[in-house]
């Protein structure tokens, strides 16, 4: 293995930013809304949550309530409540990545290709293929989910026990887990844009994936994971520390929760471009594209040839 196939990822994202320009009032429209709509779901979600906490504590300096039972039975419906908010608006922001995803993946599929494509052409490729990415992050590997329960496990190991040596090997083994799910999760994350572009249904799609990550394009897979999480470390960790120091500061949680949302629209947008780029590129070394070439030239040669006087009546 040499560095220019671990360091193939950087060619994705040269050619990322390339495709970005192409259908530029689409990208930045898909942009801009994905900006706007993040920004008024954390505003009303905050508003809701913070709605609902000043009436629960006020219930408390409430005569009318202050029998234990009765204390107990508000706590109880002011906590429903807020998990019903909470799911709601949690609800609503994934069908809304969900759309933003799909966009995404069609604006730079016909950017990569060279196509142009019109705002009626996107929003009735949307309606027919919207659905499919949320079926797509239902499906995880059996040993994904077993390693999740294990670190589950650690985490409660440490609780248990808090010493010096069990705190080190959780920590190892969260890393090993970590980058496992990273590089299992390659084919799910492909197969989305796989199942977007091609129309396919989830099972087509995760055989087609497992398919074009052969040959090393895993190891471009995991190495793009890998890069778009330690940017979003880089760049998340210095603000939750000012978070953490300025949490007295009034407003400072609604803050630093617009600039995490904004920035998490922003960089979904950025790894679906990617991951659209990382398709072809797989299609390519495969000489799936080359074939799919062949194909049209020799239907464009096909449909010049004169017609031969016999033909003619």
């Amino acid at each position: 293995m040499d560095l220019s196939e671990i360091f193939g990822f950087l060619i994705i994202l040269k050619e990322t930013l390339k495709i970005l320009p192409k259908n530029g009032k689409l990208v930045a429209s898909i942009a801009i809304l994905s900006l706007l709509l993040s920004s008024i779901i954390f505003a009303l979600f905050t508003y809701f949550l913070q709605l609902i906490v000043a009436n629960m504590f006020a219930s408390y300096t409430n005569p009318e309530y202050s029998d234990a039972n009765n204390n107990n039975n508000q706590v109880l419906k002011y906590t429903a409540l807020l998990l019903a908010v909470e799911l709601s608006f949690l609800f609503i922001f994934v069908i809304i990545s969900n759309l933003l995803s799909t966009a995404t993946i069609l604006v730079s599929s016909f950017s990569y290709t060279g196509k142009n494509l019109s705002s009626r052409d996107l929003f009735s490729s949307i309606k027919r293929t919207w659905k499919k990415p949320f079926s797509r992050r239902s499906y995880s590997p059996s040993s994904s989910r077993f390693l999740s329960i294990a670190v589950v496990l650690a985490v409660i190991l440490v609780f248990i026990y808090p010493n010096f040596i069990t705190i080190c090997a959780a920590v190892i083994f969260g890393i090993v887990v970590y980058i496992f799910l990273l590089y299992s999760s390659v084919v799910s994350a492909l197969s989305v844009v796989v199942s977007i572009v091609e129309d396919s249904s989830r099972q087509e799609a995760l055989e087609k994936a497992e398919k074009l990550v052969m040959g090393g394009q895993r190891l471009h897979g995991f190495m793009l994971n890998l890069f778009f999480n330690l940017v979003a470390l880089i760049l998340i960790l210095p603000g939750f520390y000012y978070y953490i120091h300025k949490l007295s500061v009034n407003n400072a949680t609604i803050y630093y929760g617009l600039f995490f949302m904004n920035f998490v629209s922003l960089l979904n947008i950025f790894v679906f471009t990617a991951y659209t780029v990382f398709y072809y590129r797989c299609k390519k070394h495969h000489g799936e594209e080359e074939e799919k070439e062949e194909e049209e030239d020799i239907n464009v040669q096909y449909s010049q040839l004169p017609a031969l006087d016999s033909d003619i009546p």
